[in-house]
């Protein structure tokens, strides 16, 4: 058999094994683990996630995969749609380059698999380090967007990876899960600002976890998922750039989780929302700034893509460039509670949401590693004050403190885990490859009883 892109990154999946990764990348897939399940578990409460809920079969005590955040059970599928559905509810879980979030769809995925096969803590790192590679790689391939919302396209594949390596498929398995993932990927960006957008992770995770499990039982597709004029690249992206090389040079050797890296989101709104809301909030605290001090805001822009100075509602204000430089100045925080759909109507921020406007910057980068959007604060008595951020605390290269990301998830999972619940949890990422049963983390993502 000739050897192809899609044999060779099958052939990689299917012979990946704990031992072969480095230090280093378990300790940030342990870390992902930690910062997802804790988006996760604060997102069990939001709409998108409730409403998935609802479809899904659940019993309690019966089924293979737990339902996070409850005491249900169900298909490992099914565990895997309801439980990314919840990780992306609040667009707080974790965002790398090329522009997509990573773990969202892929361990709901991995750890509802997991659980149901009894696999250990070591099984689960290496096949969430598989999935993260496999997404990272096909994403990485394409130059432009076409339309698809990332996640809810390449997510799937990353998913479908991780489903793969624990089901211990052959690398001929795997190449007929990629190929049947492909007709399963998608998600529209036009859905940017509502339910469904969380729904794309969780379709993402639940369509990974079913197309393994049918390239377990046989079922076949295409052995070219990656190559030619019907391929994944033509059928999604035959508008734009595809550089398929990229998929397999120096696999294994070079980890995409460790360059360019992944971010912890830091705040709950789209990424490219944070250079805004850090840029005004730097001008606020260094000027110390009063709501009644600004006359107007101005925010320079490649695109209007983000140009919403009248959100719909709280899912719509997390994609709003206006709404970040209004939360900098009014509240000088962007917390979960400012996108109670409330806020949205308050006089004081339909005031200055109508004083925000975005402004073409021909001279900006489009080099989305290095993105940024300038503030400028006109205030009264005709002082005016500009500031740039390049690189936002969320940012895939920063370095975030232990205790920046730990306290984070306390602050995620207090409401349902308790904080004795929510250290144990901590506990047993930290020494994940020790586990010998992943069920003995998800029986802790469930209520604490009082």
């Amino acid at each position: 058999m000739a050897v192809t892109t899609t044999s060779m990154l099958a052939d990689f999946v299917a012979s990946l094994t704990f031992a072969s990764l480095p230090v280093e990348l378990i300790q940030r897939v342990k870390r992902q683990g930690i910062d997802t399940v804790g988006v996760a578990l604060a997102g069990v409460s939001e709409d998108a996630a409730r409403a998935v809920r609802q479809i899904v079969p659940t019993v309690p005590g019966q089924g293979s995969s737990s339902v996070w955040g409850t005491d249900w059970c169900t298909t490992a599928a099914d565990a895997a749609l309801a439980n990314a559905t919840a990780a992306h509810a609040l667009d707080f879980d974790d965002m790398w380059l090329p522009g997509s979030h990573p773990s969202s769809p892929t361990l709901p995925a991995a750890i509802a698999l997991a659980e149901a096969r009894h696999c250990s803590g070591a099984d689960l790192i290496a096949a969430q380090a598989a999935g993260y590679e496999v997404m990272g790689r096909v994403h990485s391939a394409v130059t432009g967007r076409a339309g698809w919302h990332p996640t809810g396209v390449f997510g799937t594949f990353g998913a479908v990876a991780a489903a793969s390596w624990l089901l211990g498929l052959s690398a001929h398995q795997t190449e007929m899960a990629f190929g049947i993932a492909s007709s399963m990927a998608g998600g529209i960006e036009g859905h940017s600002g509502t339910m469904t957008k969380a729904l794309h992770a969780g379709l993402a995770s639940q369509s990974g976890v079913r197309a393994a499990l049918l390239a377990e039982q046989g079922f076949t597709a295409s052995s070219s998922a990656f190559e030619g004029k019907h391929s994944f690249f033509a059928s999604f992206f035959g508008s734009v750039t595809s550089q398929t090389w990229r998929l397999t040079a120096n696999l294994g050797r070079d980890w995409h989780l460790l360059n360019p890296g992944i971010g912890i989101k830091v705040y709950p709104a789209g990424y490219y929302m944070h250079h805004t809301f850090e840029a005004a909030l730097a001008i606020v605290e260094e000027h110390d700034l009063a709501p009644d001090d600004v006359v107007d805001v101005r925010i320079g822009v490649t695109h209007h893509r983000f140009d919403r100075q009248s959100p719909r509602g709280g899912l719509d204000a997390k994609f709003s460039l206006q709404y970040m430089a209004v939360a900098a100045i009014l509240f000088r925080r962007l917390t979960v509670d400012l996108f109670d759909p409330s806020i949205m109507e308050r006089d004081d921020v339909r005031s200055l949401l109508a004083r925000t406007e975005l402004r073409p910057d021909g001279e900006l980068t489009h080099n989305l590693d290095l993105a940024n959007n300038p503030v400028t604060i006109r205030c009264t008595g005709g002082r005016e004050y500009t500031e740039t951020v390049v690189f936002p605390r969320s940012h895939w290269r920063t370095d975030l403190p232990r205790d920046t990301w730990i306290g984070k998830f306390r602050q995620n999972t207090a409401p349902l885990l308790g904080s004795q619940q929510a250290d144990r949890v901590v506990t047993v990422f930290d020494d994940l490859e020790a586990l010998e049963d992943v069920g003995e983390l998800t029986s802790l993502l469930r209520p604490a009883v009082a």
